[in-house]
């Protein structure tokens, strides 16, 4: 992507950066007002023009969500009319109409946002959005929904919608944190938008505290929290202006992201809200506790919660090591087989005699090793070529291996030479099999092989070493037999 295409964004968002630390210098007049809503509406048009360049998907559903914003500075400028030109203050106000209709069409663009981004099941990342949800659900009601129950001076309408304002606030916060657990792209467009959304619902929670501990804001702090609104708005533009806007809507694959520490982080502070607003109430009111019961659901919910987490991961290790183990299993055989004759290689061959001596002593029983010899293959590789070669060892591998019994023990110890190992056998029943086996050897060729019986005492090399002189005297002999090692 070239850096011309980049530049818009860049430029929105440092000159609405600036214009919104010069809103601080702004009087509490229609001045003040005006700047406000020209600051939210350039977010608008921002991200109206930024998708017009746009994905189809991608248009369909910011464009909504542009059209949310737009119904937000519509209701800004209608309370803004009723306090400066008619001088009346209405609760509730038409403004609070417009932004409850803005936040309810918003977290429907936002639900079908998460279903085109993750459309696969990924209940891992619905608990940890539920666990960051379910912990300030438990501050929302304490502190802003249970108060306005009990509040008299409001009417049912002014409790509906006092009410609404945190419910629609934490619904927005679950589809937040639902995005971010989720996959997905994880670009610029991405996260200015959730610095934007995060950058609102601090400022909604902001005023809300502010008016429910009755804190007397100033004029710095009344428009910090304004600057918090406003700075979402210059996100969502910039977010329109990236081109990467067209990716957010694209589906995700489900497990792509690693449980990183920030995210452990993020949940470990979530369940620890609970407990913490039952020490600061039990603090505050001399050990009694004032909302004891809806803090014991929040932590039965919260446990439950993270009891299901825990599951969903216990059930993925479990998974990954059943592959893993499936696949150590694979490897082992992978590097234990050859691959040209599918025998097993000398590194199998060095594991498995040893353990053959083992049990040949605690069974009693005799054991006989052997090595064959291909004779003349590298006259017969020379005359008819490596793919004949390698033919004649395929093939060889394989019709001695039809001959054998289960017990035995045929690898390919490395070129043309080959290692028997036949348990329970002396060295008559040994030069037997290898009789049955010499008529086998295709492309009419022979092969020469020495035998040894172990002695009972010897080690794994003592006995090769015997074998190996013993086809070493065969070959001597005239090849195509077989010879007796020397006890």
């Amino acid at each position: 992507m070239g850096q011309r295409e980049w530049m818009p964004w860049r430029w929105y968002l440092a000159t609405m950066t600036l214009a919104v630390l010069g809103y601080f210098r702004t009087p509490d007049t229609w001045v003040q007002t005006i700047y406000y809503d020209s600051i939210a509406l350039s977010g608008v048009i921002a991200m109206w023009i930024g998708l017009r360049r746009a994905g189809v998907a991608a248009v369909r559903l910011w464009r909504f969500f542009a059209a949310c914003q737009l119904l937000t500075v519509f209701g800004d400028f209608s309370y803004a009319w009723y306090e400066r030109y008619l001088h009346v203050s209405l609760y509730p106000a038409p403004a609070d109409a417009m932004y409850l209709v803005a936040g309810v069409l918003e977290i429907l663009v936002l639900a079908r946002v998460v279903l085109h981004r993750l459309p696969d099941r990924d209940p891992a990342g619905v608990i940890e959005a539920a666990i960051l949800a379910a912990a300030f659900a438990l501050i929302a009601w304490v502190y802003l929904m249970k108060p306005v129950t009990e509040a008299a001076e409001l009417g049912v309408a002014g409790k509906l919608v006092t009410f609404s304002y945190p419910v629609v606030d934490l619904l927005l916060l679950a589809l937040l944190a639902r995005m971010v657990v989720g996959g997905g792209a994880r670009n610029i467009a991405f996260r200015l938008l959730g610095v934007g959304m995060a950058s609102y619902l601090a400022a909604d929670y902001a005023w809300a505290f502010t008016d429910h501990f009755q804190f007397d804001a100033g004029t710095f702090t009344s428009h910090l929290m304004d600057a918090g609104y406003l700075l979402a708005f210059v996100m969502y533009g910039a977010a329109g202006l990236h081109p990467d806007i067209r990716e957010l809507a694209k589906p995700a694959l489900i497990g792509g992201r690693s449980f990183s520490a920030w995210r452990f982080g993020l949940l470990t502070g979530a369940t620890m809200i609970s407990p913490l607003l039952l020490a600061w109430q039990a603090w505050r009111n001399h050990d009694h506790v004032v909302d004891a019961q809806a803090i014991a659901i929040g932590c039965v919910a919260m446990f439950l919660l993270v009891v299901a987490r825990m599951a969903i991961l216990v059930r993925q290790v479990e998974r990954q090591s059943q592959i893993l183990e499936s696949q150590t299993e694979e490897l082992t055989e992978l590097v234990q087989r050859d691959a040209l004759t599918g025998l097993a290689n000398r590194r199998a061959w060095e594991l498995a005699l040893p353990l053959a001596l083992d049990h040949a002593r605690s069974d009693g029983t005799p054991l006989a090793l052997a090595i064959l010899d291909l004779d003349h293959f590298k006259r017969y590789n020379d005359r008819h070529g490596h793919q004949a070669g390698d033919r004649l060892l395929k093939e060889a591998a394989t019709a001695w291996t039809g001959a054998m019994r289960g017990g035995d023990l045929l690898a390919r110890y490395g070129g043309e030479e080959f290692g028997l190992l036949i348990p329970a056998s002396d060295s008559e029943q040994a030069a037997a099999l290898l009789d049955r086996l010499r008529p086998l050897t295709p492309f009419g060729q022979t092969f020469s092989a020495g035998i040894a019986v172990w002695d009972g005492q010897e080690s794994s090399m003592a006995l090769f070493a015997r074998a190996d002189a013993a086809l070493y005297a065969a070959k001597h002999q005239g090849r195509n037999r077989v010879a007796f090692a020397a006890a």
